[in-house]
């Protein structure tokens, strides 16, 4: 048995312990009493700790060394000819192990102690739209990101730490480019727009049976390619999807908000289910079979939700099954539903904003959080800052905290550096969009007749099975030819609202 698989069978039960972790996440989300908040901060606290304290012990560093030297990254095990996978694999090993040695195992317990709790209180400020409730667990967990930007180490900004974490590679600096170069463009076509409300907009305000929308969800799922031996779709508070391993997912969705809010957050969390499905079975344990980065991950729930999600061909297919399970809307012709899910308008809630105004939330998102973390404003300035930019970007003001600064869970899990994935998923997913069109010029009409396994083998071919071989840049070049650009997202949304841009 070679070192490389020795170490494989040694330490696989770490990544048992994180799906562990997963698991008690996604039931604290979904099904967990609310009184059963403090035994789970301990419980994922300690699971947390433990993985944390497996990773980083003498013995894995031991088993590592003998393949890779640890502090250049050269790899000491050539000649047992390891294949490009297994290179890959203890490149990231490396990288992991590097970030993970300087984060305490007491910090790592604090840290999921003080979350967990605090995505609690999140969920009752919410409700009550009370933002100074929220606000001392927001403080501290400000501070924890602040000293985990300090433990790993920043060259500009310690916030360029944090957003390593989820999209490696990227920086503030960088993010600070694109973004600016999407603001003008996003908010001129805004600006035509603002207060010219959909005239459809009553079908919608029927009361769906939940039971109905269900269905359809499920529906939506099985026609994505999605099958219910390895997924499952339950409520929660805010749509999310947690991938435990490529032979179970769990997706939810949220029936608050209306039909459309619910069944575009099951084709967004649809596409990363099929993502974490894709993803190599054989190297669930390893690098390569875990996603690439949050961003690349974005781009897969973008791609179906809005590319495809809002595509006449794909409800071209759709609509007369939309009809018949909710037979309110049986006088709503094709032609003004398509005109509908793609009206332009700004609003309050990002999850459900239309696909032009939606970077422009994540860009509002992604300067508040910098500045938190760079301590440049204070917990106490963020309702006013968020109200400010997000009238100045969408010409909206939140009427309360609910519908402003407590709208997403992702401050009170600790996510700060995740928010700009967002608007990062909507750069990539055009970007290989264009690349696909080139291959499958007919894609529409192949939609248009229920066809989508040609799309899933594409995805598969060229993103899904490589895990994390390949960063969110070198995917992108790989298959695009191109460095990452904005302007395969601009010529898209140029393309698709020719008309409205040339009012």
């Amino acid at each position: 048995m070679t070192l490389y698989k020795k170490f494989l069978e040694k330490f696989s039960y770490i990544q048992l312990l994180r799906q562990v972790e997963k698991l008690l996440h996604w039931d604290q989300n979904t099904y967990m009493p609310s009184g059963a908040v403090e035994i789970r901060a301990k419980q994922l606290a300690y699971i947390a700790g433990l993985a944390h304290a497996e990773a980083t012990s003498s013995a894995y560093r031991e088993a590592l060394e003998q393949m890779v030297d640890i502090n250049t990254g050269k790899l000491r095990v050539e000649e047992e000819g390891l294949t490009l996978i297994e290179k890959a694999n203890l490149k990231e090993w490396t990288k992991d192990f590097r970030r993970m040695i300087k984060l305490p195992q007491s910090f790592v317990k604090t840290y999921y102690t003080v979350t967990t709790t605090a995505t609690e209180v999140w969920k009752q400020a919410r409700q009550l739209s009370n933002f100074a409730l929220f606000s001392p667990w927001l403080q501290k967990v400000v501070e924890l990101n602040r000293e985990q930007a300090s433990l790993l180490g920043y060259v500009e900004s310690p916030y360029d730490a944090l957003i390593d974490l989820y999209e490696p590679g990227v920086t503030a600096s960088v993010l600070s480019t694109l973004f600016s170069d999407l603001t003008g463009f996003l908010s001129a076509i805004v600006k035509k727009t603002n207060g010219k409300g959909s005239p459809y907009r009553a079908y919608f305000n029927h009361a769906f049976v939940q039971e109905d929308q269900m269905k359809f969800n499920y529906l939506l799922l099985e026609t994505m390619g999605i099958g219910n031996e390895n997924s499952r779709l339950d409520g929660s508070a805010h749509p999310f999807c947690t991938g435990i391993h490529p032979s179970d997912v769990r997706l939810t969705t949220n029936f608050d908000n209306g039909l459309l809010e619910n069944i575009f957050a099951v084709l967004h969390e649809g596409g990363h289910a099929l993502y974490e499905l894709g993803l190599p079975k054989e190297e669930w344990a390893t690098p390569a079979g875990q996603s690439a980065s949050m961003g690349l991950h974005e781009s897969q729930s973008r791609w179906w939700e809005v590319m495809v999600g809002k595509s006449l061909p794909f409800w071209n297919y759709m609509y007369p099954k939309f009809q018949e399970a909710f037979p309110q809307l049986k006088s709503l012709s094709l032609s003004n539903f398509y005109q509908h899910i793609n009206h332009i308008q700004s609003s309050y809630i990002r999850i459900y904003a239309d696909e032009v105004t939606y970077p422009l939330h994540i860009i509002l998102r992604f300067e508040l959080e910098k500045q938190l973390i760079e301590g440049t404003i204070t917990i106490s300035d963020v309702p006013n800052i968020w109200n400010t930019t997000m009238e100045a970007y969408l010409g909206i003001i939140p009427r309360n905290d609910a519908e402003g600064c407590l709208q997403d869970i992702h401050w009170a899990s600790g996510s700060f550096g995740y928010f700009p994935t967002y608007a990062l998923g909507n750069i990539y997913a055009a970007q290989y969009f264009s690349t696909f069109e080139q291959s499958f010029p007919d894609w529409e009409s192949k939609v248009a007749a229920g066809s989508f396994t040609f799309m899933n083998n594409w995805l598969w071919e060229h993103i899904h099975r490589f895990g994390r071989m390949y960063n969110a840049e070198q995917s992108i070049k790989r298959v695009t030819g191109h460095s990452i650009s904005t302007q395969f997202y601009k010529d898209y949304i140029t393309k698709k609202y020719i008309d409205l841009i040339n009012q």
